[in-house]
């Protein structure tokens, strides 16, 4: 029985590294076939980032992966031109709206969505969504400013949209934790 016992905790173990294995930046692909040159396991949030720069005309095109936090939630990801923060992030969010997926820009400059504009201080385009495995993806380009080398980023997931505004996302450790610096080049 002890023998048993052992096996099948052995047997869990590794289904659960095997799925922890796959659910890597690396073995992800995307219905749209888009291809990037870089992506990153982003440490909080089950969130996942796949990234191409171009220096020459100073483009970013990304692929941000994360599941809401319920069938209602939203995902965002941001650009910061001043910190990693939610304050002056430059946000793309989307969300599940009856069947389909909307997308959002909103530039986030207080901590009251009904205060936010969305007219965004880059240039963002392609901006489209898909939705695999419970993960609601955003798809976009950005421009930036010529010689950028990194960026501030910061991404998040939130409990659902009321009247087109998007509810407060939950206070946890991994939500205040979920920004960082995104190296465009030299990496």
């Amino acid at each position: 029985m002890a023998r048993l016992c052992f096996t099948l905790v052995i047997l869990a173990l590794a289904l659960l590294v095997s799925q922890g294995e796959s659910q890597t930046c690396t073995s992800q692909t995307f219905e749209n076939k888009n291809v990037y040159a870089n992506c990153t396991d982003l440490p909080h949030l089950n969130a996942y980032l796949h990234w191409t720069y171009n220096s020459t005309d100073s483009t970013l095109a990304i692929a941000f992966i994360a599941p809401p936090p319920n069938p209602e939630g939203w995902v965002s990801w941001s650009i910061n031109p001043e910190s990693p923060t939610m304050i002056s992030s430059q946000a793309l969010l989307a969300f599940k709206n009856n069947d389909n997926i909307t997308i959002n820009t909103y530039n986030v400059s207080s901590y009251n969505p009904a205060e936010w504009g969305t007219k965004l201080l880059y240039d963002v385009w392609d901006l489209s969504t898909e939705e695999s495995n419970g993960n609601i993806i955003i798809f976009a380009k950005w421009k930036f400013p010529e010689k950028i080398e990194k960026v501030n980023h910061v991404w998040q997931v939130g409990p659902g949209i009321v009247e087109g505004l998007p509810l407060k996302h939950a206070m946890n450790p991994e939500n205040k934790d979920s920004k960082g610096i995104l190296q465009l080049v030299g990496i």
